[in-house]
């Protein structure tokens, strides 16, 4: 049996709808999966047409020798934060299922809306949550019946199987980076030679807008030896020179962290890195720790510009938080990337001035300002459904934002005009200057520009 495992190209660079950046990063549950797959004896590929920039076409050509191929609407780096725009993926998977006897599809959007998605793709299933146990067990079984986790259709039946079984970190095998085109993957933050890594899965927060459905509940762990195993493949066999731990709180874990980032120091590796977590789950200690492990970078969601919208959406922290931790951050050395979040139902044009106002005054290194998705599976969807005062902007399956006090346009003008005023203020330019960042923020100046054009 031959396997194949696609990474759909996006097209666009910053997608118009939800203005989301697509950006090139390894698609680590595919290669995980195809390690999965190969572990048991079974021939498997995989190919990143997002790093490729292939075709529809091209794609159904290359997939034509092989038994099966399994396509992701959404690769692990969006498995929260999903594209809104799926007519790249459709019409990838239309061309797959001319040229390919059985096609397969995964990914987030699948999972919370799988007989939508079975419906749209007309695929063999639909593969919910995590996929990487799900694919062996159907390369492995003779009937569909027999495997946890899809939705198919039996004849004019939908049967949606009982749901799979978490995945045990710690028995994945090491992701088959032989099988990617890692010299493709960057992030123009930390540079080229970049991949992909992860530490856990899961998330012990719950706030109302994000989407956790495909990682299952709680949080699961690898041990410090089994990621450092990973890292240290990454760097011997493929020159990855920095990399982005995709855990949902990488500090959580805080005794995880100390011990990996006592092993990076020991190696010494010329390795930097950077991470995701929540502005309450640093400290001085842990974060000098870290920056001199390599670490350059830390994405963390404010999203809210009050207590009152931060108690609502349940957040779980507060300004003074988001603040003191923002501040322990930069006393570090360490850079930051805020989130914030426009268009909660309950927001009004005080909370956009808000936010806009506390981005300034955390000035961290760079600031995303988004329109709230209502993603389908959240907390924030059910209520934009019972809410006769708000609506979905668009009858779509998945809705691009969340119309009531403001239209869509109108909340884009808001975060195009929250971009322009905190990107555009001399102290900011000057102060990257003066650090000598000119390329950086070249670079930069590129991408704010196709934000603000979205």
């Amino acid at each position: 049996m031959k396997v194949l495992l696609v990474n759909p190209y996006q097209v666009d660079l910053v997608q118009k709808k939800g203005r989301i950046y697509t950006r090139v990063w390894t698609p680590l549950d595919l290669a995980y999966s195809a390690a999965v797959l190969e572990r048991a004896g079974i021939q498997a590929a995989v190919l990143d047409a997002n790093a490729l920039r292939l075709s529809p076409g091209e794609v159904a050509r290359a997939a034509r020798s092989y038994d099966k191929v399994f396509i992701t609407s959404t690769s692990l780096d969006r498995w929260q934060c999903p594209h809104l725009d799926l007519l790249p993926f459709f019409r990838t998977v239309e061309a797959l299922r001319q040229a390919a006897p059985e096609v397969y599809v995964m990914g987030s959007h699948g999972t919370v809306k799988p007989a939508e998605m079975l419906a749209e793709t007309r695929a063999a299933a639909v593969l919910r949550g995590e996929p990487e146990n799900t694919v062996l067990e159907i390369c492995s079984s003779q009937s569909l019946r027999d495997v946890r986790g899809i939705t198919f259709h039996d004849g004019a039946q939908i049967v949606h199987n009982p749901d799979q079984k978490p995945v045990k970190m710690e028995d994945l095998p090491l992701p088959a980076f032989h099988l990617l085109p890692m010299e493709r993957y960057h992030y123009e933050l930390l540079g080229h030679n970049f991949s992909l890594f992860e530490m856990s899965r899961g998330c012990a927060s719950d706030c109302s807008f994000c989407l956790l459905k495909t990682y299952g509940a709680g949080v699961r762990k690898k041990s410090v030896g089994r990621l450092a195993a990973e890292v240290e493949h990454g760097i011997r066999n493929y020159g990855i020179r920095s990399a982005y731990f995709m855990d949902l709180e990488f500090t959580v874990l805080r005794k995880q962290v100390i011990e990996f980032c006592q092993h990076l120091i020991k190696q010494n590796y010329d390795f930097s890195w950077c991470c995701q977590t929540r502005l309450d789950l640093v400290d001085d200690e842990l974060l000098s720790l870290m920056k001199r492990a390599g670490c350059r970078l830390i994405h963390t969601g404010v999203e809210a510009g009050s207590e009152q919208i931060l108690k609502i959406v349940d957040k779980g922290i507060t300004l003074r938080q988001i603040e003191e931790g923002t501040a322990k951050i930069h006393k570090a050395g360490i850079e930051t990337a805020c989130f914030f979040i426009m268009g909660f139902p309950e927001s009004d044009a005080a909370e956009m001035r808000n936010i806009v106002r506390l981005a300034k005054k955390l000035s961290p290194t760079y600031a995303l300002f988004h329109v709230a998705a209502p993603y389908p599976g959240t907390r924030l969807y059910e209520q934009v459904r019972n809410d006769p005062n708000v609506r979905f902007s668009d009858g779509s399956l998945f809705p691009e934002a969340i119309e009531g006090r403001f239209t869509l346009p109108q909340l884009k003008s808001m975060t195009r005009s929250a971009y322009l005023q905190y990107y555009l203020r001399p102290s900011y330019v000057g102060a990257r200057l003066a650090r000598g960042q000119f390329r950086a923020l070249a670079s930069q100046f590129r991408l704010f520009l196709q934000f603000v054009g979205a």
